[in-house]
């Protein structure tokens, strides 16, 4: 096809990521198509949708007419011609972007789906301690949210899947529903591509390359690789301690006294008031950052930095632990604040811990008699 602006000088796949031009996601789509990547335009209006008027329509089945489909592409490649129909037919307008299929008609490629910058950034320490290396060999995107998107290929594959799920902390109180944070789109999945343009997305900000690695590079992983990578993601699911029990639970005990509630054991109001700063910082954990949702992040003790705890990880007031070097903690477990204090400075002793916390003024205190208040009050007139 010719070029129909010889004067404009085309950047790297890597640097156009920001405002391409339309020969620029032109060039990127033939790049990746030759790559063994199949790909379907995606429209420039906010809605992350594939751009239906330009793909083909198949018949229905068991009725008259037709529709316009992208799940063609999970079976062929497009061609060059329906490439410069997308990308170049618009007289240098973009209107179009890029999603990449995943899936054997591309190389047998899986994507990891990482919902937002926290969760990734857990993900990766705990990959990084997992299995050192594999994280920078990923081809990884960071997207609008911001999120991350890890590609790879694999001799084994799978079909879409949800690895990780959290209560949702919009859901209303009393009815509570997941929310997916790591997620794999394989066979019959797609996500969107840099360099898409940035009105792609409803964020209207486009999708970047991390590191030096782009589409024509993804890398073949081992199944034990692959492995390591699925079981670390669900290890971020907690969504099964937010279902509804099947019957309903004993709740902690208050007491009211001038308009405040108190929970009735130690424990529990240790839960509600405590921070979780004074229970791990004396035992040498650094606080590492606070994220936009209020979930923080913490380095475990004899560790200069990194992440190895994350606390209040959706709202959920827990602290739950990556690290396998974390003692007494143990890896891919969540702590209550109560818990935490426990091992921490009663060796897992909570009856010892609950006394010791009420002496502290924790839980609802025993009621003195008329009697004993009468005591109390001449000792002290004396």
């Amino acid at each position: 096809m010719a070029n129909k602006h010889p004067s404009v000088s085309l950047r790297t796949i890597l640097d156009s990521y920001s405002d391409p031009t339309d020969l620029e996601v032109y060039r990127a789509a033939r790049a990746y198509r030759k790559a063994g990547l199949s790909l379907i335009p995606i429209s420039a209006d906010l809605s992350k949708r594939p751009a239906f008027k330009l793909l083909p329509r198949i018949q229905l089945e068991n009725a008259t007419g037709s529709r316009a489909s992208w799940k063609v592409f999970c079976e062929r490649h497009p061609t060059g011609e329906e490439l410069g129909n997308w990308y170049t037919g618009s007289g240098g307008l973009i209107e179009y972007g890029i999603a990449i299929l995943a899936g054997s008609i591309s190389g047998n490629l899986e994507i990891l789906d990482l919902d937002n910058w926290t969760v990734a950034k857990a993900f990766s320490e705990k990959i990084k301690e997992r299995s050192p290396g594999l994280m920078t060999r990923l081809v990884r995107v960071k997207t609008p949210r911001p999120g991350l998107h890890c590609y790879y290929r694999c001799e084994e594959i799978s079909g879409n899947q949800k690895l990780a799920r959290v209560k949702d902390p919009e859901s209303l109180e009393g009815s509570p529903r997941p929310k997916t944070v790591i997620e794999i789109k394989g066979e019959g999945g797609y996500c969107l591509a840099p360099p898409s343009p940035r009105r792609c997305h409803p964020k209207e900000r486009c999708y970047r390359f991390v590191g030096k690695l782009d589409f024509t590079g993804i890398p073949t992983i081992t199944p034990e690789e692959r492995t390591s990578l699925i079981e670390t993601a669900r290890s971020f699911d907690t969504w099964e301690s937010h279902k509804p029990a099947s019957s309903p639970r004993r709740t902690a005990l208050v007491r009211v006294h001038s308009g405040a509630t108190t929970a009735e054991r130690p424990g529990d109001d240790f839960n509600v008031r405590a921070e979780w700063a004074k229970i791990l910082e004396p035992h040498g954990w650094q606080f590492v950052s606070e994220q936009t949702d209020k979930s923080c992040t913490w380095c475990r003790p004899d560790k200069e930095d990194g992440v190895s705890a994350t606390t209040n990880f959706y709202q959920n007031d827990l602290l739950h632990v990556f690290s396998s070097n974390a003692d007494p903690f143990e890896a891919e477990k969540s702590y209550s604040k109560f818990y935490a204090y426990t091992l921490l400075n009663h060796g897992g002793d909570f009856k010892s811990a609950a006394s010791e916390l009420r002496k502290q003024g924790y839980g609802a205190q025993p009621r003195r008699s008329h009697r004993s208040r009468k005591a109390a009050w001449l000792e002290e007139y004396r």
